[in-house]
C-alpha cells in the first residue's frame, strides 16, 4: 500500500471554491461514511485554509481518482461543478504524504505559521475516522506520528512561543486600520474554540468591551464569565452589530450567519460610524456583499495573507529548525513503518518454526519413553532456546527497516502464507 492525498487549499484556490468543499465538524461523520462507500475510506481534514482526504491504496492512481471524484461531489452540493476543481486539486503520493502531513500538523503550512489549533483539528479528524471505521491501520499510525512530532516541534523550536492563531493575526490587521481597541466595542459571533481564542486575544490587547453571541447560549456565557464579556442571545446578534465598532465572525456554520440585511440595518442606526468586520469562518460567516456597504470594511481569509507573510518572515529561523526536526521524524517513522510491514512475516515465521519444533520434540520423546523425570521439560527448554537463537538473525534483519518487498522475499524463502493487512 502507498499513502495518497488529494486536497485543495487557499494557497491555490479561490475562497469561494474552498468553502464549498469544506466539511464542518457536525457533518464529518456523515461525509466519512459517504467517502467509505465511494472510495473505501480515508481521513477528511478540513481547516480554515484546506480540505484534504488522506488514505492508503494498493493502486494510488485509482485511489487518487476516487478522492478527486469525491471532492467533486462536495463541490456540486455547494453549487459548483466537479470540473471547477480540476485546476486546483493537488495530489500527493508515497513518502511525500508523510512529510506533508507532518508539516501541516506542526502548523508550518498555516496562515498563522506555528498555529497550535491545527494539531487539534488533525486529532479530531483522526478520531472521527477511527470512530467511523474509515481508516486503515497504516494511515492511523502516520497521523499519530504526525501529532507526536507536532508536540516535539512546539516544545523544541521557537514556533511554540508567542502562540498564533488565525483570529490573532486577523485582529492585528484590524488594529492597523482601526487603531487602539481600548475604547472600542467588539462583537464576537461564535463561542467555539476559535471564538474563545478570539475573546482571549481581545482581552489580552485590552479591548474596551467584549460582546459574545452564539447559538449555544451556554458556551457564550462560559466565555463571558472567563473574560468579563457580555453574552448576547443569538437572535439579538443582528441588533448588537449596531453597538459594535468591530465584529469578528468565527462560527462552524455551513451558511453565512451575518447577512447583508443585518449589517445594512445596523449601519442605518449608527449615523455613519464606521464598522470593521473580520470573517475567519470557513465557509465564510459573512455575506460577501456586505463589503459594498458604505463605511463597512470587511476582512476575510484572503486579506490575511500579508500579515501571514510578515509572521513567516519573522519566524524563518524557527521554521528552518522545525523543518529539520520534521525530516528526522519522517525518517524515523519510515523506519518504524518498515518494521510494521515485517511484523506479519515475523509472527508467521515464528509460528511455523515453533510448530515444527513441537512436532520434532514429540517424535523424539516418543522414542524415549523411559526418560527420568524432568528430562522432557529440559529438552523442551533446550529446543526453544535453540530455535530462538536460529531465528535471532532473520528477525533482526526484518526489523532493521527493510522494505516490504524484502520482507516478502523472506516469506517466500520459508513458503509462508499470511494476511498482509495484519
Amino acid at each position: 500500500m502507498e499513502y495518497i492525498l488529494a486536497g485543495i487549499s487557499i494557497d491555490q484556490a479561490p475562497v469561494e471554491l474552498l468553502e464549498k468543499v469544506s466539511v464542518q465538524p457536525h457533518e464529518l461523520r456523515l461525509r466519512l461514511e459517504e467517502l467509505a462507500r465511494h472510495a473505501g475510506g480515508g481521513v477528511i481534514l478540513s481547516t480554515c485554509n484546506r480540505t484534504e482526504i488522506v488514505g492508503a491504496s494498493t493502486n494510488p492512481e485509482t485511489g487518487l481518482g476516487q478522492y478527486s471524484e469525491f471532492m467533486g461531489i462536495l463541490a456540486e452540493r455547494g453549487g459548483h461543478t466537479a470540473g471547477d476543481l480540476d485546476s486546483y486539486v493537488y495530489h500527493v503520493v508515497g513518502d511525500d504524504v508523510i512529510h506533508h502531513l507532518f508539516r501541516v500538523t506542526a502548523g508550518l503550512d498555516s496562515l498563522a505559521i506555528g498555529e497550535a489549533q491545527v494539531a487539534g483539528q488533525v486529532s479530531r479528524a483522526l478520531q472521527a475516522a477511527g470512530e467511523s471505521g474509515s481508516i486503515e491501520p497504516v494511515v492511523s499510525r502516520m497521523f499519530h506520528a504526525a501529532l507526536r512530532n507536532s508536540r516535539v516541534v512546539r516544545k523544541e523550536t521557537g514556533l511554540g512561543r508567542d502562540s498564533l492563531s488565525i483570529s490573532s493575526i486577523g485582529l492585528q490587521l484590524v488594529q492597523r486600520h482601526t487603531g487602539d481597541l481600548s475604547d472600542k466595542t467588539v462583537l464576537v459571533v461564535g463561542a467555539g474554540e476559535t471564538g474563545r481564542l478570539t475573546a482571549r486575544t481581545l482581552k489580552h490587547v485590552g479591548v474596551g468591551r467584549i460582546l459574545v453571541s452564539s447559538r449555544s447560549a451556554e458556551r457564550a456565557k462560559l466565555v463571558c464569565d472567563e473574560l468579563d464579556g457580555e453574552p448576547v442571545p443569538f437572535e439579538e446578534m443582528p441588533a448588537a452589530i449596531s453597538q459594535a465598532d468591530v465584529v469578528v465572525a468565527c462560527t462552524a456554520a455551513s451558511e453565512p450567519v451575518v447577512a447583508l440585511d443585518h449589517v445594512r440595518s445596523a449601519m442605518n442606526a449608527r449615523q455613519d460610524r464606521r464598522l470593521t468586520i473580520l470573517d475567519v469562518g470557513m465557509p465564510r460567516d459573512v455575506e460577501g456583499t456586505v463589503a459594498d456597504l458604505p463605511n463597512v470594511e470587511l476582512y476575510a481569509l484572503e486579506q490575511l495573507q500579508s500579515i501571514s507573510d510578515e509572521h513567516r518572515n519573522s519566524r524563518v529561523d524557527a521554521a528552518i529548525e522545525a523543518d529539520a526536526l520534521i525530516e528526522r521524524s519522517v525518517d524515523r517513522f519510515k523506519e518504524q513503518l518498515s518494521g510494521f510491514a515485517a511484523e506479519p512475516v515475523i509472527r508467521t515465521l515464528g509460528s511455523r518454526i515453533d510448530a515444527m519444533r513441537e512436532t520434532e520434540l514429540a517424535r523424539a520423546l516418543a522414542k524415549m519413553p523411559d526418560l527420568p523425570d524432568g528430562y522432557s521439560e529440559l529438552m523442551d527448554a533446550m529446543s526453544r532456546a535453540l530455535i530462538k537463537r536460529i531465528l535471532a538473525d532473520p528477525i533482526t534483519y526484518l526489523r532493521s527497516g527493510v522494505s516490504k518487498s524484502a520482507a516478502l522475499d523472506v516469506a517466500q524463502v520459508f513458503d509462508l502464507e499470511f494476511d498482509e493487512a495484519d
